[in-house]
């Protein structure tokens, strides 16, 4: 069984054996599996993260759409048709 350091209700550390800590560190037993990427300390115990929300329509399409000073970039070198086809190439992808 391994050990799980906790910080402020957050695994900072995860070893095979403890050793002597801040007042303000909490030893707690945890399963082998436990990782500092895969798991989170509930204030009682070692738990999975929980899977992030898949990204919205409105987040695909806007991340899709190259930045400003990208956009800026197409325009000086290749001019508004560029641009243009950069921009339409996004709103075909994500239609409204």
């Amino acid at each position: 069984m391994k050990k799980a350091l906790i910080f402020k209700d957050q695994i900072v550390q995860i070893e095979s054996v403890s050793f002597p800590v801040a007042p303000e560190l909490i030893w707690i037993d945890v399963a082998d599996d436990v990782s500092m990427e895969t798991h989170v300390f509930d204030g009682a115990s070692a738990v999975l993260k929980p899977n992030p929300p898949a990204p919205t329509y409105q987040e695909l399409r806007r991340a899709a759409y190259p930045s400003i000073p990208d956009q800026f970039d197409l325009l000086y070198h290749g001019g508004m048709d560029a641009w243009k086809a950069a921009i339409t190439a996004v709103k075909e992808r994500f239609p409204k």
